[in-house]
């Protein structure tokens, strides 16, 4: 008995399959035009923020970097150049030897408005742009940009560094990369200096030291009344402390040839007041408070009247 045909469904091959999958992907793939200028960095080596930081100024105005584009080859070129954040992350930061970390940025703008970035953050409008050609008068272009570092930073006195990449881009009409042309790494460096900033602190009442003078009242004199003052010190380093009575350790009335004498402890501890007293403070912290307190002594045998001393008080950073 003959048997009806079988009709089976056409397969295709797995090569075939195989081929038609990477013909379909490699048509969506997009275009990419080629590179048609040539360019390369110069000048541009080191860029120190501030030459010597210190953490308890006022923002210094930023420093103002230079990096020139040298036309090598090719048609007029557009070109971005963009630079990363470092060594140390996504955050631009100076790496000490004491270990601290120092935070700066870089600008396009003075007005520190527009950062300096690269293309890994897909926005090529932080780029700093210009052109080159093969013109007379346009083969090299001079641009620049802005670096700073915030104040308030109380960091270890050392030296502090990172390094950056930069990156000489080619540019289409539209904005957009074309190719890379040239990079170069860059040393960012600065110095932090020892420092102190010192406070006196009279019932809840502050001056800076040496700004203006504190005042601390007894009211009416009576023999062992005593009254207290904080000196608070906040540094990157170990610091001196001096004390010096005008009057020797005593209270003078200038109009009767009278005096009072007294004496004087910090964070407990006696210290002479009818000289200059000196303490040195070896470690330091974000915040040091010492507690002057002041004893009057016997007042039975005074003439009434007003009695003044000055204290000159002097922090020094070792």
């Amino acid at each position: 008995m003959r048997q009806p045909p079988r009709h089976f469904a056409p397969r295709l091959r797995p090569w075939a399959l195989l081929i038609l999958f990477l013909l379909l992907c490699g048509a969506a793939l997009p275009a990419r035009a080629a590179q048609s200028c040539y360019a390369q960095l110069t000048g541009l080596s080191q860029v120190t923020p501030v030459s010597s930081y210190d953490p308890f100024a006022s923002l210094l105005p930023p420093t103002y970097n230079t990096v020139t584009v040298q036309y090598l080859a090719g048609s007029n070129c557009t070109f971005g150049i963009g630079i990363d954040t470092g060594l140390w992350g996504s955050t631009r930061r100076m790496l000490g030897l004491t270990g601290n970390w120092l935070t700066y940025d870089l600008y396009k703008d003075a007005a520190l408005t527009q950062r300096v970035g690269d293309s890994s953050t897909g926005n090529t409008s932080n780029l700093i742009t210009g052109s080159v050609s093969n013109g007379r008068n346009s083969q090299t272009a001079t641009l620049g940009f802005y670096s700073t570092v915030p104040a308030g930073q109380l960091v270890g006195s050392s030296y502090y560094f990172d390094q950056v990449t930069v990156t000489l881009y080619q540019l289409n009409s539209a904005g957009t990369i074309v190719a890379i042309m040239d990079t170069a790494i860059v040393q960012v460096r600065t110095t932090v200096r020892t420092s102190v900033s010192a406070t006196i602190n009279v019932g809840g009442l502050r001056t800076t030291l040496g700004a203006a003078t504190a005042n601390v009242d007894f009211g009416e004199l009576t023999t062992g009344a005593s009254r207290s003052f904080d000196l608070e010190v906040a540094g990157n380093t170990g610091y001196t402390v001096t004390v010096q009575s005008q009057n020797g350790g005593q209270m003078v009335n200038s109009a009767a040839n009278t005096r009072i004498p007294y004496s004087m402890t910090v964070d407990g501890r006696g210290i002479s007041s009818s000289g200059t007293a000196t303490l040195n403070y070896y470690s330091y912290s974000s915040l040091d408070r010492h507690t002057f307190v002041i004893v009057m002594g016997d007042v039975t045998k005074v003439i009434a009247g007003t009695y003044t001393d000055y204290l000159l008080m002097t922090v020094t950073a070792n």
